[in-house]
């Protein structure tokens, strides 16, 4: 991704276009995954990786777009791992972070592919109170 461009929310529509391009698309809402009595809780937040890219029609190129969906999936583990998280505001703490799934192709296109991958941010919510 780092020879690539990311945007906050918006892929071009002419794919063909576009060069390589990443997005980071945000969930509308939080999960909870557990809520404790004095009001704080832990969360999950869906978000998706969009990629734009050049492809071919042909099986080895495809496979390899897979690829960077595996590597990713890697190095969100590490990172999990090693306890490297996103910094979150005050009163919230990242916990794991992780790709559901590999990727698929989202929209082909004559010379270049829309693919998504799907992670989840999970962090602890401070309460208020």
């Amino acid at each position: 991704m780092a020879e690539g461009r990311l945007k906050a929310s918006i892929i071009p529509e002419e794919t063909c276009e576009a060069g390589i391009e990443y997005v980071l698309l945000a969930s509308f809402s939080d999960e909870p995954v557990r809520t404790y009595v004095d009001g704080s809780a832990r969360l999950r937040y869906p978000f998706v990786i969009s990629s734009v890219d050049d492809y071919g029609l042909d099986a080895a190129q495809d496979i390899a777009k897979t690829g960077f969906a595996e590597t990713l999936a890697e190095w969100l583990r590490k990172q999990a791992r090693l306890r490297n998280l996103p910094e979150l505001p005050a009163g919230l703490t990242a916990r794991n972070i992780k790709t559901l799934g590999s990727g698929h192709q989202e929209k082909p296109d004559t010379g270049a592919g829309k693919y998504q991958i799907h992670c989840e941010l999970e962090y602890y919510r401070k309460s208020d109170f």
